[in-house]
């Protein structure tokens, strides 16, 4: 059963692609007028890049604030400690 399922998956039903799955009507420029009306925009961060302030006020340390302490070397010895510092610059 297992040997069928095998071929079965290697010799499925070959497939084409039928042309580029996106860029097709994308404009040469791109501007916000290519947004609705009322179209509103939003922005992100990540708290580990940009808060820094570990253990003041109600923060506590993140997953990657204790992945990077605890294994440095996967993260090329960086860690968060020195960071934008959001936290004390936020007005």
């Amino acid at each position: 059963v297992l040997g069928l399922a095998l071929v079965l998956t290697l010799v499925g039903a070959p497939t084409k692609a039928q042309g580029p799955v996106c860029g097709a009507g994308l404009p040469d420029k791109f501007s916000r007028l290519n947004f609705p009306e009322g179209f509103i925009w939003g922005t992100a961060t990540a708290a580990f890049q940009v808060e820094g302030a570990v253990n003041e006020g109600c923060r506590g340390p993140s997953m990657w604030d204790t992945f990077t302490k605890k294994f440095p070397h996967r993260c090329e010895n960086h860690n968060a400690d020195v960071a934008v510092d959001f936290y004390h610059r936020y007005k």
